[in-house]
């Protein structure tokens, strides 16, 4: 009779396996998994650019509206395609995308923590500090600090892959011991 506990044990043995073989790739390999996402930025640059040009072509927006996503369009547009010719470019816009995110994430609890009192208030102005800090870190040294994403992203990628396949190899041996009992 085949144990139907084996179905959990091969698929998170397996997840494992392909995240430890993600991680060994990307440690390896940190400068190709670094030009890979400057062409996958390109590319997304691109389609977001191409959908504001689709949306200011809807007449149902102000005319405001329509000229802002259309500019936004052109510029996304051309700054996607000039990611897919150098993948270098792709990178240093790929970090100052994540830069203006974590700045406006800071700011935003920078705002919220002014009207917030007592202990929320001063974690919040701890968290706006640190993400308006990071974020001028990514601005101001975009390729080290996507190269340090991507060697973060590799390690982290070991540690959990090695994780699965030892949680799964103890669930199996567990379930094993359950059953001969």
């Amino acid at each position: 009779m085949k144990n139907d506990q084996t179905a959990p044990f091969w698929q998170l043995f397996t997840m494992g396996a392909v995240t430890l073989a993600f991680g060994i790739a990307v440690v390896v390999q940190p400068d190709a998994t670094l030009r890979l996402l400057g062409v996958l930025a390109g590319a997304w640059l691109l389609v977001i650019g191409l959908m504001r040009l689709v949306g200011a072509l809807d007449r149902k927006q102000g005319l405001t509206q329509q000229i802002l996503d259309g500019a936004l369009g052109v510029i996304l547009i051309v700054v996607g395609v000039t990611c897919l010719r150098d993948s270098a470019q792709g990178i240093i816009a790929l970090s100052v995308i994540i830069g203006l995110a974590w700045l406006l994430s800071g700011f935003a609890a920078l705002l919220v923590g002014l009207l917030a009192r007592g202990r929320a208030r001063l974690a919040l102005f701890g968290l706006a500090a640190a993400s308006i800090l990071v974020g001028m870190v990514f601005l101001l040294w975009p390729e080290p600090s996507v190269q340090a994403l991507v060697l973060l992203t590799g390690i982290t990628a070991l540690v959990l892959g090695t994780a699965e396949m030892v949680v799964a190899l103890q669930w199996r041996r567990t379930d094993r011991h359950l059953i001969a009992h």
